[in-house]
């Protein structure tokens, strides 16, 4: 199957937000650990946090929309489990241990706590765990026939999305997130509206959806902005209310905006090894530098950036060249 380029270049983008993301570090004792008022934390507040995780989540949607799961349930969960568990334990397992014996990497954890992999989520790797249950999940509603029409459709993303934005008033903030349930909770209307805007094509042409899409954006952008700024008292995350809508609207513009982009369809088509092995390149383009006394934020952050990059595409061209490294680390037959 030929693929759409306009997909491939959104995915290119979604990881690059997704490294980008990683570069800068989600709060001021990760990443590259910038302060809380600095401009990295403002753009990644601003515009990657509430956008890369919907966006990537989306797209997977609308690719498993392409092939929807069409063989037994057990089938599609066994090939699930060698596409995204195995490499997260294996490639997790392998950055637990770099991370472990590393001078200078954030966030240790005591070495015997390795087998916690098998059960809780471990750094970024939560996103593979969460996005498989989501596949086994959405496979069963296909299976018994629960997606085939819009209003169908809609009833379940409006569930998904109720669930998520009423996750707090049930589950206590201390609660053990056991196999990323709360990341599955968070990705899932993501990945069923991707499923909706490539079956029901009406939800992604339509003119007034797409003015809709425009105004709900700047609306959140302008409270998003006022929040930042302290002008509003408006508490604004990524899954809450405002981030969602954020999210949502600018992939559904995104994906009406046709852009085709050579080198991020290029780097879209080695997505998931990126997102896999990027954690051992920025890592390293932390520590070298600041090894060298080298605390350019601008030179440690391009550093970190293109290693996060680079690296993940040499590990993929050396593994992919024998069987069992293909299957254990990269999730191919």
């Amino acid at each position: 199957m030929k693929k759409d380029k306009t997909i491939e270049t959104l995915r290119g983008l979604a990881i690059l937000l997704v490294v980008i993301g990683h570069v800068i570090g989600s709060a001021a004792e990760g990443g590259m650990q910038v302060d809380d008022d600095s401009l990295l934390r403002y753009i990644y507040y601003t515009f990657i946090d509430p956008v890369q995780m919907p966006l990537f989540t989306v797209l997977a949607g609308w690719v498993y929309a392409l092939k929807p799961s069409k063989s037994e349930i057990k089938e599609f969960v066994i090939k699930k489990v060698f596409r995204l568990l195995i490499p997260m334990l294996v490639v997790g397992a392998c950055y637990f241990i770099v991370q472990y014996y590393t001078p200078g990497t954030n966030r240790k954890s005591d070495l015997i706590d390795l087998w916690k992999l098998i059960i809780f989520p471990y750094t970024f790797y939560w996103y593979l765990y969460s996005l498989f249950f989501v596949f086994v999940l959405i496979a069963i509603l296909d299976n018994i026939g629960k997606m085939k029409t819009i209003s169908s459709w809609m009833l379940i993303f409006i569930l998904s999305l109720m669930a998520l934005l009423t996750r707090d008033l049930f589950i206590p903030m201390e609660s053990l997130n056991y196999f990323s349930y709360l990341g599955t909770l968070y990705l899932l209307p993501s990945f069923i509206l991707g499923v909706g805007l490539f079956r029901f094509k009406v939800l992604l042409e339509n003119q007034l959806i797409k003015n809709i899409c425009g105004l709900l954006l700047m609306g959140c952008v302008v409270v998003q902005q006022l929040s930042w700024f302290n002008i509003i008292d408006v508490v604004l995350l990524k899954d809450n209310f405002y981030g969602l809508l954020i999210g949502f609207s600018f992939t559904i513009l995104l994906l009406r905006s046709k852009l085709e982009i050579n080198w991020l369809i290029w780097i879209g088509g080695l997505s998931y090894s990126i997102y896999l092995f990027h954690g051992f390149g920025t890592a390293a383009g932390r520590i070298i530098p600041r090894s060298l006394d080298v605390n350019s934020t601008a030179l440690i952050f391009v550093t970190s950036l293109a290693l996060g990059l680079i690296v993940p595409i040499i590990i993929d061209k050396v593994l992919d060249r024998f069987k069992i490294t293909r299957i254990l680390f990269l999730g191919r037959r």
